[in-house]
């Protein structure tokens, strides 16, 4: 996984939602801490956890994964 575009797909796509990292970390099941590894780089989620940002982000798991430009993403 191309882990700069992750870091940075988690971020973006939690403050378009109005998310605090608590407020993420709780809808996932995660520690604060955890998204905050995630978002810095310091760790990647795993898939049973991608799949929960997925849900919690309203957006499909690929969009972490494989990260397009919004404009994209909202196109398709």
């Amino acid at each position: 996984m191309p882990e700069e575009l992750i870091r940075k797909t988690i971020r973006e796509w939690r403050e378009e939602n109005f998310l605090t990292l608590k407020e993420l970390a709780e809808k996932v099941g995660v520690k604060l801490q955890t998204v905050w590894n995630w978002e810095s780089g310091r760790s990647q989620p795993e898939k049973r956890n991608i799949r929960a940002l997925a849900l919690a982000l309203g957006i499909d798991p690929r969009q972490i994964i494989l990260p397009v430009p919004k404009r994209m993403a909202v196109a398709a």
